[in-house]
């Protein structure tokens, strides 16, 4: 083979090999960016999840704190209602009458 044949030959394999690099940079670039893509959405999932979770958990707790606050309101109401109203007369108090006798 002639050496003007062979400069050629490895000009067109330096090409194809140059053309296969790009290709494949690209390509890489590409999946990169793809790759970046999917690990946010998954990042997004779990805290999607974690929210739910959390938005469960509160809502509980929220209706918890709710029929305690109700039970504590109906308790307090009965305890008024079952007692009745007492006065106490302090002119008829013992003490007072102690020292009534006493100054007598």
């Amino acid at each position: 083979m002639s050496l003007w044949h062979e400069i050629e030959d490895l000009r067109k394999k330096k090409a194809e090999l140059e053309f296969q690099l790009h290709s494949l940079e690209e390509k890489e670039r590409t999946l990169e960016e793809r790759a970046k893509v999917l690990e946010e959405r998954l990042a997004i999932k779990e805290l999607e999840k974690h929210v739910k979770i959390k938005t469960e958990s509160v809502e509980k707790l929220d209706a918890r704190v709710s029929e305690l606050e109700r039970k504590l309101r109906e308790q307090e109401s009965a305890t008024l209602t079952s007692q009745p109203e007492t006065r106490y007369d302090v002119s008829e108090s013992p003490m007072r009458k102690l020292f009534e006798q006493r100054s007598q």
